[in-house]
C-alpha cells in the first residue's frame, strides 16, 4: 500500500506542552484535513477525524493497531480501558508511559501516579457519561465550510464506499471522544496527586495511545477498514 501524508502523521509524535483550547483543535483539524492528497478523495472521507487525533491526541501519537498486533509499548501500558461503543463494536485503549524528556525522575513519578490511578479507578465508568457531550463538542467545531467539503467528498463515491465512509468516520469520531475524555481524567488525577499540568517538565516527553476493535461478529476492525 502506498504510504501518504495520512500514514506519516500516525508514525510522528507531536509532544503537547499544554492542554490544546478549542481554538486549537479547530485548527489543527483544518490543518490535519489539508495534509491528505486530494487525489485519494475516499481516504479523506473515511479518515479526516482520525488526523485530529493523531496531532493533539494527548503528549504523542494515537494510532490503531492493524487488527492483530498491540506495539511493543503497549504490551506493558500504564493503563488501559476496554469499552464498547455505540455501533457494537469492543475496544480496548491502551496508553504509553511518559518517556524521554529532560526529566526522567518527574516522569516515573508520574507513570506511578497514573498506573495507581488505573488499578483504583473506574475509568470506564467515570469516562462513559462524557463521551455524548465530547462528541457533540467535536462536532460543533467543524465549520460549514469543512462539512460542505465532506459532503462533496462522500458524494463522489459509490452508495456502498459512502456508508463504508460515513460508518468509518463515525467510528473515528467515537474513538477520538474517548480518547480525550480519557485524557482530560488522567490530567486531573495528576492534578488531585499534586502535579503541576502543564509543567515545563512534560516538555520533550513523549507518548503515544493505541486502541484494538472487534466488530459485531468478533472480526478484528482496522484503521484501514472501509478505505
Amino acid at each position: 500500500m502506498t504510504r501518504d501524508a495520512f500514514d506519516d502523521l500516525l508514525d510522528r509524535s507531536a509532544p503537547a506542552t499544554r492542554e490544546p483550547l478549542d481554538a486549537d483543535l479547530a485548527a489543527m483539524i483544518a490543518e490535519a484535513r489539508t495534509e491528505v492528497p486530494r487525489p485519494r478523495r475516499h481516504r479523506i472521507a473515511i479518515a479526516s477525524g482520525v488526523l485530529a487525533i493523531a496531532l493533539v491526541g494527548g503528549a504523542g501519537v494515537a494510532v490503531a493497531t492493524d487488527g492483530f498486533s498491540w506495539a511493543p509499548w503497549a504490551q506493558d501500558p500504564v493503563g488501559a480501558v476496554s469499552f464498547s461503543m455505540s455501533n457494537g463494536f469492543d475496544c480496548e485503549l491502551r496508553f504509553s508511559r511518559y518517556t524521554a524528556g529532560s526529566d526522567p525522575a518527574f516522569l516515573a513519578d508520574v507513570n506511578r501516579t497514573l498506573e495507581d490511578w488505573y488499578r483504583a479507578t473506574d475509568v470506564v465508568g467515570r469516562a462513559q457519561a462524557r463521551i455524548p457531550q465530547q462528541q457533540e463538542d467535536l462536532a460543533a467545531m467543524r465549520t460549514a465550510e469543512e462539512k460542505a467539503e465532506l459532503d462533496a467528498q462522500l458524494a463522489e463515491l459509490s452508495p456502498q464506499e459512502r456508508a463504508e465512509a460515513i460508518a468509518h468516520n463515525a467510528w473515528a469520531d467515537e474513538w477520538i471522544a474517548w480518547e480525550l475524555v480519557v485524557s482530560d481524567l488522567e490530567t486531573a488525577a495528576l492534578r488531585e496527586a499534586g502535579f503541576a499540568v502543564p509543567d515545563e517538565r512534560f516538555v520533550g516527553s513523549e507518548r503515544g495511545s493505541q486502541i484494538q476493535c472487534f466488530d459485531e461478529d468478533g472480526e478484528p476492525y482496522g484503521m484501514g477498514a472501509g478505505s
